[in-house]
């Protein structure tokens, strides 16, 4: 693993956010590669990433704070100090759909059609996040010494299971099926549920395989707190998917 690729004097190059910029850039040219099928313009759509991007990067912060507030409770004004480290999936995702749509709404733009463009994109970002954490050593699974890999940055000499490459693997593959899906959709915004769907049902499952202490605690310790979105993003995806397919394609 490689947390650090190098450092000049005070500066130094993280593998992690190298990563995020890779998953950004490579989910909005992908997202570009359907908005042109959709003749639109790439203007927008970059506008619109953007403001995604930024609402990505704040809600994964809220989120982890909040799930991690008692190590922020002594130094408050850490919860500032992202180059430190501390996002999480599934809040960067909430934060992004909520920015999204309110710039959407506003600009008067397509939303579902919107959603369904940058799905595929979406997953497929994941994949280089999901392989930034491998170098940053973070989001680690549980101790197994027949599939296990050594973490230098646990410094514990255990093998844990590489889930974050697991997940890698997965949402290429979703990726690829969104992508291919797009073209067949029966109402827009089916992708982006059926993404959302999948994606859920998948990080339910391999929480469990989970061993790192970043998971943190919410409502309960039976279930992670990814576990608990993940519950609430089934029940959304599946009565949105419901609720559209029996009405006409609209925003």
């Amino acid at each position: 693993m490689h947390p650090i690729l190098f450092s000049v004097g005070p500066f130094t190059l993280r593998s992690y956010g190298v990563m995020m910029a890779l998953s950004f850039l490579l989910g909005l040219g992908l997202a570009n590669v359907l908005n042109r099928r959709e003749g639109r313009s790439f203007d927008e759509l970059l506008d619109l990433g953007t403001w995604i991007m930024l609402g990505a990067v704040l809600g994964a912060r809220i989120l982890y704070c909040i799930v991690e507030w008692p190590q922020f409770q002594a130094q408050p004004w850490t919860v500032f100090a992202v180059w430190q480290g501390g996002l999480v999936y599934y809040g960067g995702l909430i934060g992004a759909a909520l920015t999204a749509y309110g710039v959407m709404r506003f600009k008067g733009m397509p939303v579902w059609s919107y959603a369904d463009v940058l799905a595929p994109g979406l997953a497929l970002g994941q994949v280089t996040g999901r392989l930034g954490c491998f170098l940053n050593g973070c989001c680690y699974g549980r101790e197994d010494h027949d599939l296990g890999v050594v973490f230098p940055a646990l410094a514990d000499n255990v093998p844990h299971l590489p889930v974050m490459l697991y997940e890698a693997a997965f949402c290429l593959m979703l990726s690829g099926a969104l992508f291919w899906f797009w073209g067949r959709k029966r109402f827009a915004g089916q992708v982006f549920w059926v993404y959302v769907l999948a994606y859920a049902a998948w990080r339910f499952g391999i929480e469990f395989l989970r061993g790192d202490p970043e998971r943190g605690v919410l409502v309960s310790s039976a279930l992670s707190p990814s576990q608990w979105i993940s519950l609430l993003g089934l029940v959304l995806a599946a009565g949105f998917l419901f609720t559209f397919s029996r009405r006409p394609a609209g925003r």
